[in-house]
C-alpha cells in the first residue's frame, strides 16, 4: 500500500496508520476543505447535530481498525478537564462488494435486516448456532441435555398446546430466556395455579415478552422452553431456593438462551420492526477519479457509555441477567440496533459487526477461559463480581443468590470453601475489596437496610466494586493468619442467603485515626494525624460516630456504617488496621490494611468499616502489635 500524501492533519484522511490506537478529534479542529473531514461532519450533524455548536465543545472518538468497520462515538464535552458526554456511538464502514482505494483500511459489513423476525435474522442464527457446534471447542456440548425440573412444553406451530410439565429423566433441546420482570408481570407460576398452568396455558395470557420467545423456539425447530417466572413456584420459598440454585446447570445446558435485552418488561415485545433511528444511513464520498460511493453508517449499542446515556438495553443493568449471561453457552441478544450472537468464543452482530462493551458482553468468555489455574480461577472470580456489582436489584437479599449459580461453578474448579461471595482458600486477598469510588465517581452510599453479609464480605454493601489484581511480577504476600471463619445460611441454597458470620484473624494490628470532613464525600475520609501525611481510605460506605452501648468500653466513641435517617457529621475517631497483605513489585509496593472500628454493641468484636492502600508499610505512625480480632 503507498504511503500517504500530505494527510489531512486533523483526520489523517481516516486511515489507520500512524493512529493504530484511534484518536479524539475536536469538532472546532475539522478542516472544512479536507472531504474526510466533511463526511465525519455529515455523520455529526445527522446523527448528533446538538454537538457541533461552541456551548457543547463537540468532538469524536474514533478508532480505525484495519479492515474492519470503523467505531465513531459523537461525544460532547462537560467540563474543560476532559470529561465527556456520549451522545451517539456509530459503526462507520463500506459495502461488502465495494473498495474504496481513498479509504483503504474502512472495513466493511453486511446489510441490516428490517425486522427482527425477518428470514435473514434467523438463518444468521441458524449459521452461527451451527458453526459454534461445529467449531468452537469451548462451546461444544450435547445437543440434548437433562430437561429441568419444569419446563415448558410448546410444540413446533403455533396451533400446538403450551403447558408446564415435569419431564422428569427426559432430555431433549431446550431455550431458556433472560428478560427483565419489570412492575408488570401478567403471568406466574404460583402453588393456587400450578395444575392450571400443567393443563394448558392460552396464548393470550402469555406476556409479549414471551410469546416472542416461544416464536423464536419454534423457528428453531426447539420444542422446550424454560422460563423463570414460569417453571418456579414464585410463592414457594422452597421451591425457589432450590431451583434458584439449579440455574447454573439450567442455563449452561441450554440450546441457546435467547435475551430480550429492549424490553424493559414483559409487555414491550422484542420482534418488531427496527426503528428508523437504527437504520442504515448513506453518505456520498467521492473516490478515487471523481466517482462517488456510498459510505454506510448506523447507530449501535454496544458502547457501555452510550448505554448509560440512552438506556437502551435495560435488561444489561439487571443483576439477576448477569449471570444467565454468564453461564449461558450460548446467548441471542434482541438489542434495539442489532441482533447479537455470543457464545463462549465469539460476539457477533448480524451484519458482522463485532459489538463492543455492552455490560453483558463478553462475560462468558471471560468464564471460560480462567486458564485452568485455581489462581486464574479466582482472578477470574474478581472480575466477575466486578462487572455485577454495578448491577441492580428490585431485592437486597437477592444480591448472593444472584450469583450463586456462578459460585457454584467456581466451587467445582477450585474445591474450596465459599464464604458468603469469598472463598476459604483464597481469604487474605478475597478480604481486599473495595469500593470503586474512581471510576464511578459517586458518592458513600449508605448501609443495606436488610442484613445481606458479614461486614468482610463485599455483599454487605453496595456500590462498584474493585479487587486487589495480582501477577507474576507483583504476586499477593498475605500477612494475616486465619484461625477460624464461619458463615451461617439462612435456606436451602448453600450458596444464598446468610443470616450470620464471623472471621477471627491474627496479625498485625496498628491503631490509626480516622478522619472526615464531610461524610457524603468519599474523597474526604483520611486516615492518619499529621495532615501532611494523611492517606485516603475507600470507605466502605458512608461512616458515623457512634457511642459504645455496654461492656468496660461503655460510653467510647466508635464508628459504625451509617443506615438510613442517619445525621452524618464530620468526625475524627481512633480505629485499627489489620495488616491484611502486599504486593512486591520490581519498583513499588502495595500494601493493604483493613480498617476496623470496635462494634457499637460493645460484645468485643469488630466490624470492618474500609481499606487503605499504602506504598509504604511503615508509614503507620502509632502503636502496631499482633492481635487477635474477631470481625462480624
Amino acid at each position: 500500500m503507498p504511503p500517504l500524501s500530505t494527510p489531512c492533519q486533523s483526520c489523517n484522511n481516516l486511515d489507520m496508520r500512524g493512529h493504530e490506537e484511534g484518536f479524539i478529534l475536536k469538532l472546532a479542529n475539522i478542516q472544512e476543505t479536507c472531504k474526510y473531514c466533511s463526511l465525519l461532519l455529515s455523520l455529526v450533524h445527522h446523527f448528533a447535530p446538538s454537538a457541533d455548536n461552541e456551548e457543547t465543545k463537540g468532538m469524536l472518538r474514533i478508532d480505525l481498525q484495519h479492515c474492519t468497520a470503523t467505531n465513531v462515538e459523537i461525544m460532547s464535552a462537560t467540563d474543560d478537564h476532559g470529561s465527556s458526554n456520549t451522545l451517539a456511538t456509530l459503526w462507520v464502514y463500506r459495502r461488502l462488494d465495494t473498495q474504496i482505494p481513498k479509504l483503504p483500511t474502512l472495513g466493511a459489513l453486511g446489510l441490516l435486516s428490517t425486522r427482527l423476525d425477518s428470514d435473514e435474522c434467523f438463518a444468521f442464527i441458524h449459521e452461527r448456532i451451527q458453526n459454534c457446534y461445529a467449531s468452537h471447542s469451548k462451546c461444544r456440548g450435547s445437543f440434548s441435555t437433562p430437561l429441568p425440573k419444569r419446563v415448558l412444553s410448546i410444540g413446533s406451530t403455533s396451533k400446538d398446546a403450551i403447558k408446564l410439565v415435569e419431564p422428569s429423566g427426559i432430555q431433549a433441546a431446550y431455550i431458556a430466556l433472560s428478560h427483565c420482570w419489570g412492575g408488570l408481570q401478567p403471568i406466574k407460576t404460583i402453588s393456587s395455579s400450578l395444575a392450571e398452568m400443567q393443563a394448558n396455558i392460552e396464548w393470550n395470557d402469555l406476556s409479549r415478552v414471551f410469546q416472542d420467545a416461544i416464536t423464536v423456539a419454534r423457528r428453531l425447530g426447539i420444542e422446550w422452553i424454560w422460563i423463570d417466572s414460569l417453571c418456579i413456584i414464585q410463592d414457594s420459598k422452597a421451591d425457589w431456593e432450590i431451583e434458584s440454585a439449579k440455574m447454573c446447570d439450567y442455563y449452561s445446558n441450554a440450546y441457546l438462551t435467547i435475551s430480550a435485552s429492549s424490553s424493559k418488561n414483559g409487555t414491550i415485545p422484542f420482534l418488531h420492526d427496527r426503528g428508523s433511528q437504527w437504520q442504515t444511513e448513506k453518505f456520498p464520498f467521492s473516490s478515487a477519479n471523481g466517482q462517488e460511493v456510498e459510505i454506510l453508517a448506523r447507530r449501535h449499542t454496544g458502547s457501555s457509555m452510550a448505554q448509560v446515556v440512552e438506556d437502551l438495553s435495560p435488561l444489561a443493568s439487571r443483576a439477576w441477567c448477569w449471570q444467565e449471561n454468564v453461564l449461558s453457552t450460548r446467548v441471542l441478544h434482541y438489542t434495539q440496533s442489532e441482533l447479537i450472537f455470543e457464545c463462549r468464543t465469539e460476539v457477533v452482530s448480524e451484519d458482522g459487526a463485532k459489538p463492543r462493551g455492552l455490560y453483558s458482553m463478553g462475560l462468558a468468555q471471560k468464564f471460560c477461559s480462567d486458564g485452568g489455574k485455581e489462581r486464574d480461577t479466582y482472578r477470574c472470580w474478581h472480575d466477575l463480581i466486578e462487572s455485577y456489582s454495578i448491577r441492580e436489584l428490585t431485592f437486597e437479599s437477592d444480591k448472593l443468590p444472584a450469583v450463586s449459580g456462578v459460585a457454584k461453578q467456581i466451587q467445582g474448579r477450585t474445591n474450596s470453601v465459599y464464604l458468603a461471595g469469598l472463598w476459604k482458600d483464597n481469604l487474605p486477598m478475597d478480604l481486599c475489596w473495595s469500593v470503586d469510588y474512581v471510576s464511578t465517581n459517586s458518592s458513600p452510599n449508605m448501609q443495606p437496610e436488610t442484613y445481606i453479609a458479614p461486614s468482610w464480605c463485599w455483599a454487605s454493601v453496595n456500590g462498584a466494586l474493585d479487587f486487589v489484581s495480582a501477577d507474576q511480577k507483583a504476586p499477593f504476600t498475605s500477612l494475616v493468619t486465619v484461625l477460624d471463619v464461619h458463615v451461617s445460611v439462612s435456606g436451602l441454597n448453600k450458596y444464598g442467603e446468610v443470616q450470620g458470620g464471623y472471621i477471627m484473624l491474627k496479625g498485625m494490628v496498628s491503631e490509626v485515626s480516622i478522619n472526615c470532613t464531610d461524610p457524603s464525600d468519599c474523597w474526604s475520609y483520611t486516615v492518619g494525624n499529621d495532615p501532611m501525611t494523611r492517606e485516603p481510605i475507600a470507605p466502605d460506605c458512608a461512616l458515623c460516630p457512634c457511642e459504645m452501648r455496654s461492656g468496660n468500653s461503655e460510653g467510647e466513641v466508635t464508628l459504625r456504617r451509617a443506615q438510613k435517617g442517619d445525621i452524618l457529621v464530620p468526625f475524627e475517631v481512633d480505629l485499627y488496621c489489620v495488616h491484611v497483605g502486599k504486593q512486591v513489585g520490581d519498583n513499588d509496593i502495595s500494601f493493604y490494611g483493613m480498617v476496623i472500628a470496635r462494634s457499637h454493641l460493645g460484645d468485643g468484636t469488630y466490624v470492618r468499616i474500609g481499606l487503605i492502600q499504602l506504598d509504604d508499610e511503615t508509614w503507620f505512625e502509632k502503636k502496631t502489635v499482633e492481635m487477635v480480632v474477631e470481625i462480624r
